[in-house]
């Protein structure tokens, strides 16, 4: 089912508010891999990835840097993006959940409240999460991904 941004805006703003009451999979066979390291290119990065849900409303993906651009298990936390370097989200993005596997690039950047600093060269902790209404959490994958700064079109 494909998203409109206001759908997908106000369940992540839901996903954010409260965390704790959506800490499993409400699909069991809901799944998602990272399939490539983030892009910066400009103000924008994308990273490739693979998944799988039935259904969903909203997805939301996050980047989150410290200072050093390290592994920091502090950036894994609750609450670390007012710790991070860089924070770059999106709720923006379309997406299919249909019951099948789908590959696709996500778009990440600074354009929602909140994010700030730079992606660079580094690694970068990832969230990406689909959630139906305000409270089920859907498809959750977090995890350390490579960040790589591009060169854009036309070079």
């Amino acid at each position: 089912m494909k998203i409109t941004r206001a759908l997908a805006a106000a369940a992540a703003l839901a996903l954010i508010a409260a965390p704790a009451a959506m800490a499993q999979n409400a699909d069991p066979n809901a799944r998602a891999h990272f399939l490539s390291p983030i892009k910066v290119v400009g103000k924008q990065a994308k990273l490739k990835v693979r998944y799988r849900c039935s259904s969903g409303e909203a997805l939301w993906v996050s980047a989150k840097q410290d200072k050093s651009r390290k592994k920091n298990p502090d950036i894994k936390k609750e609450g670390s993006s007012k710790i991070s370097a860089a924070w770059w989200q999106s709720h923006r993005n379309t997406f299919t959940c249909d019951g099948q596997y789908h590959t696709a690039k996500f778009s990440i950047d600074k354009v929602e409240p909140g994010s700030k600093g730079k992606l660079k060269k580094g690694r970068a902790w990832v969230q990406f999460c689909v959630t139906q209404g305000e409270e089920t959490l859907i498809l959750s994958k977090s995890g350390w991904v490579k960040v790589k700064r591009g060169k854009p079109a036309g070079y």
